[in-house]
């Protein structure tokens, strides 16, 4: 009972998590910049239809991605004792969670009681629809649209389709399309379509992009989420697959035509331990991990041609305090990783045989006056592969209330030395959020290009490489029009004022609507 009001004190002191942070948080990745665009897709389609954690199988829970097999176990047994989890801070409680873990969650998931331990609330017919189109000015109009949809039955059934054109091919294909029934007792999910496969530590199978693993201390470690839907305009694999849950042990098999390969799964899980096993045309893994006492170690060894392996161990001798340790054999070289993570530092060092990485990230404690928030946050790089490039920036986040003020500083040293700095005002309010952003930069050589992410649309990845000498200006709206209705602007500007060679301005207008029946 005490840890109970402990975890209700941390809560309620924790401030509101917004989309960004909170993907940060269970993504592992240190700034938003490490992200790739299938990541950010799952978590805004998560965003517009959050899992609700009641009513969904263990399948379900491992495919969404938000979860690793531990968190999973201890959520099924959780509530296989004790009934339905009716709040945030009782989540925070479980075994492999925490108070901010919890929080964040809030943002994809729902906690919905259907009524006694075990009942199931009833399958709901939701449609979702996503209508985007954007115009660009660059030497010429250029047009782009595309479309999203979404069909599902509660928790039990789900239909996606995906399409559109770019800039460069105004054409619209046949697109992404995935259905996925999920079932309830030995049946975990059946999938038609498209689909992704994710297994183990990605060495024998990870269909799709993912995050660098020397992003952070939390990108060591890969969660496989095996057979799952996808949406993503970018799917590895179309065809047929199924998995079926066995009490602890799990087994799938899925069949891919773009591929033309025959996949096979089997995993075993346990309070602390879960081992898998995968196969699927030339390649095959086994793959471990295990959760001791403020320990966990994990690993995989897989043929892929050639033997690879890759083993490691995290550290948390205090709440918010981790250390890790990688190692890993891929390609016929080693490499060698190693982390600290707290609640201010998160520091990676990683030696390979193409490159010496060292990354640095540090956030000043949060200065509170009242309902003003002022939050210091820096990160250094280092980086040697051919040639040295040095990175620092500097970020400053100012908040009271509804209303934010960022502002960022970036330096890049490689072959000259570079520099950007923006500024960026905000309102968040509850149907009406407005971000105006204006940025100057003065990025001489190609080597010394800055990435900067910038706010967008769902589903719109926007990380542009800022390479020349000038300014952009850039306004994000999104407007709640109803509780079923939102509609994304997005106008921007950029402009190169003083080069030496002339070099075209660019304007661009994009304009999307979601429609939630």
């Amino acid at each position: 009972m005490k840890s109970f009001f402990l975890i209700a004190a941390v809560l309620a002191a924790l401030p509101p998590v917004d989309f960004e942070s909170a993907v940060l948080l269970l993504s592992g990745a240190s700034c938003l910049e490490d992200l790739d665009e299938d990541t950010l897709e799952r978590f805004r389609d998560l965003e517009l239809r959050p899992v609700e954690l009641n009513g969904a199988s263990r399948s379900r829970l491992l495919s969404c991605g938000l979860f690793n097999a531990f968190q999973v176990a201890s959520f099924m047994d959780w509530k296989d004792r004790s009934g339905d989890i009716l709040s945030y801070t009782e989540l925070g409680l479980l075994d492999g969670f925490s108070p901010e873990i919890a929080e964040a969650l809030r943002l994809f998931t729902r906690l919905e009681s259907g009524a006694p331990p075990g009942a199931r609330s009833s399958g709901r017919f939701h449609n979702d629809l996503i209508l985007r189109a954007s115009v660009k000015e660059n030497d010429g109009l250029a047009a782009a649209a595309g479309l999203r949809w979404k069909e599902s039955i509660g928790d039990r059934a789900e239909l996606n389709w995906a399409t559109r054109s770019s800039y460069g091919d105004p054409a619209f294909g046949i697109g992404t399309v995935s259905a996925a029934y999920y079932g309830r007792r030995y049946l975990g999910k059946l999938v038609l379509g498209h689909f992704n496969a994710r297994f183990g530590q990605g060495l024998a199978m990870w269909s799709g992009m993912s995050l660098s693993r020397y992003s952070s201390i939390n990108s060591f470690r890969r969660n496989g989420s095996g057979f799952s839907p996808t949406g993503s305009f970018s799917p590895s694999h179309c065809g047929v697959a199924a998995d079926f849950d066995l009490g602890k042990w799990g087994v799938g098999a899925a069949y891919s035509f773009t591929e033309k390969q025959a996949m096979a799964a089997v995993s075993w899980t346990g309070r602390r331990l879960s081992l898998g096993a995968f196969a699927g045309g030339r390649s095959a893994s086994v793959d471990f991990k295990l959760g001791l006492k403020n320990t966990s170690l994990f690993g995989e060894l897989a043929w892929v041609g050639k033997l690879s392996a890759i083993g490691g161990v995290i550290w948390t001798p205090a709440y918010q305090r981790n250390y890790g340790v990688l190692l890993s054999w891929n390609d016929g070289s080693p490499e060698f990783a190693a982390a600290v993570g707290t609640k201010q530092l998160d520091c990676v060092f990683a030696l390979t045989a193409k490159q010496l990485r060292c990354t640095v990230k540090y956030s000043l404690k949060t200065v509170r006056l009242g309902s003003f928030e002022l939050s210091p946050v820096f990160r250094a790089a280092v980086r040697k592969t051919d040639k040295w490039r040095l990175e620092s920036r500097g970020e400053l986040q100012f908040s009271s209330g509804p209303w934010k003020l960022n502002s960022r500083l970036d330096f890049v040293g490689c072959k000259g030395l570079s520099c950007l700095g923006n500024l960026e005002a905000g309102y968040s309010g509850e149907k009406l959020v407005l971000w105006l952003r204006g940025t100057l930069f003065r990025v001489d050589n190609w080597d010394d290009r800055i990435y900067v992410y910038e706010r967008d649309a769902p589903g719109r990845f926007n990380v542009p490489a800022y390479y020349g000498r000038g300014w952009s200006a850039s306004l994000t709206g999104t407007w709640k029009c109803s509780r079923r209705s939102t509609l994304y602007l997005r106008v921007s500007y950029l402009e190169y004022p003083w080069m030496t060679v002339n070099k075209p301005s660019k304007a661009e207008v994009k304009l999307q609507y979601a429609l939630k029946l």
